[in-house]
């Protein structure tokens, strides 16, 4: 036999042996995932009965998709607001004089220092209030006097500040 003979045997018996092509027009079939291996053995027996082929079938494992790539995101939650710078509120000329206060009736200075007070306050009220401290006992027995360098105003005083005032006691019910 020549060559392109043995060569045209080989194809025929692959496509009778596997089917035939399909048509370039009809859908591509799903593969398999089941393979069939069919082997014979020529064992001579005293019997002279060929033994059966044998037939072995195995299942490939069907690949899992690989998992998702890992992905880690971090929110950090917004900065708070700045804080709203503090509003000063008092000027300098109303320092002075309440600092100039000592010896004097407490009750009388804060109301003319309220009064000046809630021309620097917004809304029209007093934003900066009072704060008593008694001093210790001395030669003073007036009721709720202010004692000599007794006013200590915080510089800046700030809205929601307080002044302190050292008073000999705290019966301001009246003179």
């Amino acid at each position: 036999m020549n060559r392109r003979t043995v060569i045209c045997l080989l194809a025929a018996a692959t496509l009778a042996a596997c089917g035939r092509p399909p048509s370039p027009s009809s859908p591509r079939p799903a593969p398999n995932t089941e393979v069939t291996t069919t082997s014979t053995t020529d064992v001579t027996t005293t019997t002279g009965a060929a033994p059966p082929p044998v037939t072995t079938t195995t299942t490939a494992q069907p690949k899992l998709p690989p998992p998702p790539p890992r992905t880690t995101t971090m929110t950090k939650p917004p900065p708070p607001p700045p804080k709203p710078p503090d509003r000063w509120v008092l000027p300098s000329g109303l320092r002075t004089s309440i600092e100039q206060q000592d010896g004097q009736f407490f009750p009388e200075v804060w109301a003319r220092f309220e009064k000046d007070l809630v021309k620097s306050c917004p809304h029209g009220a007093p934003c900066v209030g009072p704060t008593k401290v008694i001093a210790p006992p001395g030669d003073d027995t007036r009721d709720c006097y202010i004692v000599d360098g007794g006013i200590s105003v915080p510089d800046p005083l700030y809205e929601g500040g307080t002044i302190t005032f050292r008073i000999t006691n705290d019966l301001c019910s009246g003179r």
